[in-house]
């Protein structure tokens, strides 16, 4: 979105700058050189006013969108709560509870990556921290939230559902991990 947010503040002033040079000079740096004879096909002062006054609308509307532009950059940036949030609401899709069979972190590590892209919208940045810790921060890299997740395997011999079971417990706290 920056780079968009530049190139439009690029063109903006370069139209300016085309506006304010001399439109007859343009005609012939840039046009005349098409015609057998250029003289005779030179614009007349109305139509380089009107090229002028294009010129300028095009740098103000160049201008305006782009303050648009920042507006919406800056109303998509996540604050620490919305990152805690998006961790929040993860984390509640990846606690399954008790479950039969064996856990594996792999297992809950892309359930975590799905579950933050998910919420997050492309909003939310997330990173391995280690040890089941995953760091989460705005597209900027800003309000860091540490989502903890821990996989317990339990053996139960008796068990009607089997000898394993396994529980996937989270946890969120704001600041990194």
């Amino acid at each position: 979105m920056t780079a968009l947010i530049v190139l439009f503040l690029v063109l903006a002033a370069a139209t300016f700058v085309l506006g304010c040079l001399d439109q007859r000079m343009l005609y012939w740096k840039t046009h005349a050189w098409q015609y057998k004879n250029p003289e005779a096909n030179e614009p007349s002062d109305a139509a380089l006013t009107l090229n002028r006054f294009g010129l300028f609308a095009g740098a103000v509307t160049l201008a305006v969108t782009t303050v648009v532009l920042m507006d919406v950059d800056r109303s998509t940036t996540y604050s620490t709560s919305q990152v805690r949030s998006v961790a929040q609401a993860a984390a509640s899709k990846v606690d399954q509870g008790a479950q039969s069979g064996i856990g594996s972190s792999f297992g809950a590590s892309s359930s975590v990556y799905d579950a933050v892209n998910e919420e997050g919208g492309g909003n939310v940045e997330i990173r391995s921290a280690g040890s089941g810790k995953y760091e989460l921060t705005n597209r900027d890299g800003e309000n860091p939230v540490c989502l903890t997740v821990e996989v317990e395997n339990d053996l139960n011999l008796g068990g009607d559902d089997g000898p394993w079971s396994h529980s996937v417990t989270t946890s969120v706290t704001e600041g990194p991990c």
